[in-house]
């Protein structure tokens, strides 16, 4: 015999839906949305707060970080890691608009990539997130970037607590770009950073005179081994080093070495000219996510010029706010490269912000000696290498690179002491413009 059916005090509302059509379903929805329940797709942030933390409009609070696209992708990267702890509790939302959570990628190395939340609104009951129930809200969308813990105003410093601890954990081991060499350019009018390889350059690779190695290492001490003892004795560790000379003494390499050198230990950033001249300040709000950061503007000269001359001043003055302004930044080090100093506005030479200026001198005949040495020596060949490197009177390290490269290239692994010199001598080594015109 079949059960007696429930009695009208029995029937809940799962018992009816699960009792009528797909018709009659529909139409309750329909119903619902005129009675002005909308569907959880439809909700904004503030309506899907509201709802699970309870109170009006007027008790909700939101606590906010003030960030860029990249710091932002980080932030939603650790939201994913707290979805995932707390995953049989969390209620996820959409942005709104009736538009399904985003999900967004975040590129943490060459050839990898992880999902971050992009738009959508997150549920954390009371004991996970925190003691108390809170939402978190995340929004990518280049004219909004927004990352915000929203929960009644009672409870606001709770929420300012667990935003502080997001931002901290942006300089611990979950920060998947800590310790890694990023290249910064513009991307919709906003800074982005993006992963690149590692420097793997190494000082015996670089001939420099021993006075400017040690003057490197002082500079470098403010932030490794003595980064204590200046932040005790209240002097800093912010500094900036201009490293100064013609084109092929080195320059960009040394710069790849000490990359190399506080890769791991430090975040680098290498900016090219848009973002220089563009998001210079936007650069260094985002290196304060990294901990420890080397920022690297090569060829300085050609997005900074001089107050006194004519055009736009707006990047220069920028660059002066942010290395010198109001804002006290920590354990960031700043490394400008330029082929004239003079080029630039004696205001972006204060020792504020570059304290370190050092000018890479022509290599000398030993130098040069010990340069061609380092690059013919596997092929060991019989050659006075004194006597080469005192025919090479006036050329850089790159020039004598360039002199070996086009005699291997013309001769392969076995050449004479002549053939080289002849290949200095005639300046086939040289790239050479043809400045005829051609219809």
């Amino acid at each position: 015999m079949a059960p007696p059916p429930p009695s009208r005090s029995e029937r809940t509302l799962d018992t009816i839906l699960s009792n009528a059509s797909e018709g009659a379903r529909e139409s309750l929805r329909l119903l619902a949305e005129i009675l002005g329940n909308e569907p959880s797709s439809a909700l904004s942030p503030t309506t899907f707060a509201i709802q699970h933390l309870g109170g009006g409009v007027l008790e909700l609070a939101s606590s906010r970080v003030a960030t860029q696209g990249t710091s932002l992708a980080l932030l939603g990267n650790l939201l994913r890691i707290e979805m995932e702890r707390h995953a049989g509790a969390v209620v996820i939302g959409s942005p709104g608009e009736g538009l399904p959570p985003t999900w967004s990628q975040l590129t943490v190395g060459p050839d990898e990539r992880v999902s971050v939340p992009g738009r959508l609104i997150v549920f954390f009951p009371a004991g996970t997130l925190a003691a108390i129930p809170l939402c978190v809200h995340i929004d990518d969308r280049h004219w909004t970037r927004e990352f915000a813990v929203l929960s009644t105003l009672a409870q606001k410093p709770a929420a300012e607590a667990v935003v502080r601890s997001f931002t901290a954990r942006l300089k611990t081991a979950e920060n998947p770009l800590r310790g890694r060499v990023l290249e910064a350019s513009c991307v919709e009018n906003s800074l982005h950073l993006g992963v690149t390889s590692t420097p793997a350059s190494r000082r015996e690779s670089l001939i420099l005179p021993a006075p400017l190695w040690a003057e490197i290492d002082i500079f470098l001490a403010s932030a490794t081994s003595r980064r204590d003892l200046m932040r005790r004795l209240g002097l800093g560790t912010n500094r900036g080093l201009l490293i100064a000379g013609p084109p092929g003494v080195g320059k960009t390499h040394l710069v790849r070495i000490i990359a190399a050198e506080l890769s791991g230990q430090f975040t680098t950033i290498l900016a090219d000219a848009h973002a220089m001249r563009h998001q210079i300040a936007e650069l260094y709000s985002e290196a304060e996510t990294f901990g420890p950061t080397l920022v690297v503007l090569d060829d300085i000269d050609l997005v900074l010029g001089h107050r006194d001359a004519n055009g736009d001043n707006g990047a220069l003055a920028d660059f002066l706010a942010t290395l010198d302004g109001v804002l006290e930044r920590k354990d960031i080090l700043t490394i400008a490269t330029t082929n004239d100093p003079k080029s630039l506005d004696p205001a972006a030479q204060r020792a504020s912000r570059f304290d370190v200026v050092i000018t890479l001198p022509l290599p000398d005949e030993d130098s040069r000696e010990r340069i061609l040495k380092g690059y013919l020596a596997p092929l060991d060949l019989p050659f006075d290498f004194p006597a080469v490197a005192r025919a090479l009177e006036g050329a850089t390290g790159s020039d004598v690179l360039e002199v070996v490269r086009r005699t291997v290239l013309e001769h392969g692994e076995t050449f004479t002491q002549a053939q080289l010199l002849d290949v200095a001598a005639t300046g086939r080594w040289q790239a050479t413009v043809n400045r005829r015109r051609y219809l």
